[in-house]
């Protein structure tokens, strides 16, 4: 069966590792995006985005029961998760033109 996460060698390697580089920007930019023009709704919206770290202590543990069967497998996990941020970002974030 044909696995596209392992199955181009040093390239799917690379865009792993690439992966990982972009978390630096991924977190602080989903959490100035996401208070943009909350107002007076501005801690109660930071509380919310800042509790939704915890997907960060269980997708792993996820993935690696995934990973006791198929390591190639676990890592559609995290590309269904990347798909679910890429489709809040599209839908929700709007350039406003003065």
């Amino acid at each position: 069966m044909y696995y596209c996460s392992t199955a181009l060698g040093w390239t799917s390697y690379i865009a792993l590792l690439m992966i990982n580089f972009f978390f630096s920007i991924m977190f602080p930019t989903i959490f100035s995006l996401g208070l943009k023009n909350t107002g007076s709704h501005t801690q109660q919206a930071s509380s919310f985005i800042a509790m939704g770290v915890v997907g960060g202590a269980v997708f792993p543990f996820l993935m690696g029961q995934i990973a006791n069967h198929d390591v190639a497998q676990a890592y559609y996990l995290p590309i269904i998760c990347y798909a679910v941020i890429f489709m809040f970002g599209y839908k929700f974030y709007k350039v406003k033109h003065s």
